[in-house]
């Protein structure tokens, strides 16, 4: 439940008409009071109800992105929301946060408070509740993910039909063992694609049962597709390819087959999500390329439209992924890099 304006006067010791003043710049508050009242607004994690009217009559000319940036994906698809926002007069703040819902929750709070125009956020399931908060007062746009009952203007790809679509390719060359190493549960593209993955195989005839094991969730990190490689290459009945969920966790994929002496694709083949022409070592890789920079436009598009007219419907847009065919599946595809040039880049990294 929101924090109201009289429990932060209660917290401070004023009354509410001072809170209002002190978070409004409004009237005359001695300087003592107003950091009693940022004080207590700052501890009650309060959302003043003012922000909505100030949307309209005190614009900031600001949005923001929240999202894990340190990813090249992200930084693509930032580029693309700042194209569009920076044609229409407004500036876009980068806020990074890690997949992490407390850094979610704090970053939207902060944020809100300082009247930020509007959001675009790449969510986790468990910001459902704080989300669902903010859609009464702020204008947002989901991003890449969507999150059960939050209903909100959402752009994303699609993850399930691209997936599939990878894992129709590599049986199509033979493949048949294929490992997945995914996300986090707690980010909906982790499940979406592992959903495409699921229905390939079953449309193969392969039996649920013959998918024991070979299903892996973790973060999208490179660390977690190194340790996962691992575990799966050590097992007596091994994968003879590998999906990676992410270009991060495919980086981590090559980096632990290079270390045990396995050869992309003559021992394993490997595919993965996000294209990765800007990483040295993953040129080879087939991905399912996303088009990023366009998912930050029509998200920018969005939230500038949600601004104009707040009472509009929310849109679910959901964007085509092509899948580029490159030599790391083992079917010939133009390579951008041979595996030597790969391997080599990753023995200096």
């Amino acid at each position: 439940m929101a924090v109201t304006l009289r429990e932060v006067a209660a917290r401070a010791g004023v009354s509410p008409i001072t809170v209002s003043r002190a978070l409004n710049n409004t009237g005359y508050v001695s300087q003592d009071v107003r950091v009693r009242v940022l004080r207590a607004a700052e501890e009650l994690n309060y959302v003043p109800n003012a922000v909505a009217r100030s949307l309209r009559s005190k614009k900031t000319q600001l949005i923001a992105l929240l999202a894990g940036i340190t990813n090249p994906f992200w930084a693509s698809v930032a580029r693309g929301i700042e194209e569009r926002a920076t044609a229409a007069g407004y500036g876009v703040l980068l806020c990074n946060t890690d997949d992490d819902p407390a850094k979610e929750a704090r970053y939207i709070q902060q944020l809100v408070r300082r009247r930020i125009d509007g959001l675009i956020i790449a969510a986790t399931k468990d910001s459902a509740a704080i989300l669902r908060d903010l859609a009464r007062h702020q204008p947002f746009v989901l991003i890449d993910r969507v999150v059960e009952g939050v209903e909100a203007d959402t752009v994303r790809g699609d993850n399930a039909g691209a997936a599939y679509r990878m894992t129709k390719h590599l049986l199509s060359t033979g493949y048949r063992r294929i490992g997945v190493i995914s996300g986090s549960r707690n980010v909906s593209t982790a499940e979406e694609r592992v959903e495409g993955y699921r229905a390939a195989m079953a449309e193969a005839g392969i039996a649920p049962e013959e998918l024991e094991g070979m299903i892996v969730y973790g973060k999208y990190t490179e660390s977690w597709g190194y340790e996962a490689t691992h575990l799966f290459m050590l097992r007596s009945n091994r994968p003879d390819a590998l999906f990676a969920a992410n270009n991060f966790i495919a980086l981590g994929v090559l980096e632990a087959l290079h270390t045990l002496g396995l050869k992309v694709p003559q021992d394993v083949a490997v595919v993965c999500f996000d294209d990765t022409t800007n990483l040295p070592s993953a040129r080879f890789l087939t991905t399912a390329s996303q088009p990023a920079e366009q998912m930050g436009r029509v998200a920018a598009t969005l939230l500038l439209e949600r601004f104009d007219d707040p009472d509009t419907a929310p849109r679910d847009i959901v964007l085509p992924i092509e899948m580029v065919v490159r030599s790391s599946c083992g079917c010939g595809g133009a390579a951008e890099q041979t595996q030597d040039e790969a391997t080599a880049a990753l023995s200096t990294a």
